[in-house]
């Protein structure tokens, strides 16, 4: 005996539900961990990856894709570290599966920028005495959340992004800038102010 249209509506009513949710569910962006080392010339990275292939990069003077030097490079999956090949210049390739890659990679001028071809929930850890709040020799890219870390560190979060870019500084370059501007300042004074008492005295 057939089942009656009636009989059949609460299956399809079901599975329509199902695929609603489904779609309507946000999807967790993979993980990214970056430390920048207490020198500030380098950082560590923690990437979680699906799939068989990983490329590191960072974009260079036209925005084209230039290939990331890194080293200490390891391929971990849930058994220990994995083999790995390079297959052309800042692309590694392994067996298919979920791992997580660590390495090392350099930061030059205190600016850093972790690039990724899927949007990644980032995180960066900055030592402790480094800063990024001072707009003017301090930048983080859209989006990024700054809080206190542990231990007198910095972290900026990302929920999703495919470039995380942060420019830091110590505390003796805001000293600099500091002493920098006030010096400047003081020389706008010193020749403005004979302007106006000169223009002052001829409106007089």
């Amino acid at each position: 005996m057939r089942a009656s249209h009636r009989d059949r509506r609460g299956p399809v009513l079901a599975a329509l539900c199902l695929a609603l949710i489904l779609i309507c569910a946000p999807v967790t962006a993979q993980e990214a961990v970056i430390r920048v080392l207490p020198d500030g010339t380098a950082y560590e990275a923690s990437v979680e990856v699906m799939g068989s292939e990983h490329a590191f990069w960072t974009p260079g003077m036209m925005g084209e894709r230039v290939p990331l030097q890194v080293e200490d490079l390891e391929v971990l999956g849930s058994a220990g570290p994995i083999d790995y090949r390079e297959t052309r210049r800042g692309v590694i390739a392994f067996p298919e599966g979920n791992y997580t890659i660590t390495y090392r990679a350099p930061v030059r001028d205190n600016l850093l920028v972790a690039t990724f071809d899927t949007p990644y929930a980032v995180t960066v850890a900055l030592p402790e005495g480094v800063d990024v709040r001072n707009p003017l020799i301090g930048m983080v890219s859209a989006g990024g959340v700054i809080s206190s870390g542990p231990n007198g560190t910095t972290e900026i979060a990302w929920e999703r992004i495919t470039v995380a870019e942060v420019r830091f500084y110590t505390p003796d370059r805001e000293i600099l800038l500091t002493t920098f501007g006030t010096i400047w300042l003081a020389v706008a004074l010193v020749l403005i102010l004979p302007l106006l008492i000169s223009r002052r005295r001829g409106g007089e």
